[in-house]
């Protein structure tokens, strides 16, 4: 996968953003696509590798990389993560919701 050779550029661009200080989808995906084409990383990224990445992250404990609808950024503070869990937990239990209600037309 193109998406886990960038990890850790993806990573030290994230980190520098705070809950007090996030940073948008687009302008992350802005940044480090001038990451990449100064370091003449030939990779195409967009909103959706970015999503996978994050995805990694988080799956593998590498960063609590934590997203609000203000932007993504770093926190270890309990609270934060725990906000973020609740929301992916209730994310999970309306998907499975639609997935039942699908399944009705099988």
């Amino acid at each position: 996968f193109e998406e886990l050779a960038i990890v850790t550029d993806v990573c030290n661009i994230v980190s520098k953003y705070s809950k007090s200080n996030p940073i948008k989808a687009r302008h992350l995906v802005d940044s480090i696509k001038i990451h990449l084409n100064t370091n003449n990383i030939d990779v195409r990224f967009d909103e959706v590798r970015l999503r996978k990445i994050v995805n990694h992250v988080r799956s593998n404990g590498i960063m609590p990389i934590l997203a609000t609808s203000k932007g993504y950024f770093v926190s270890y503070n309990t609270d934060d993560v725990c906000s973020q869990i609740k929301s992916l937990v209730e994310r999970q239990n309306s998907l499975d919701r639609c997935a039942s209600g699908l399944i009705k037309f099988t």
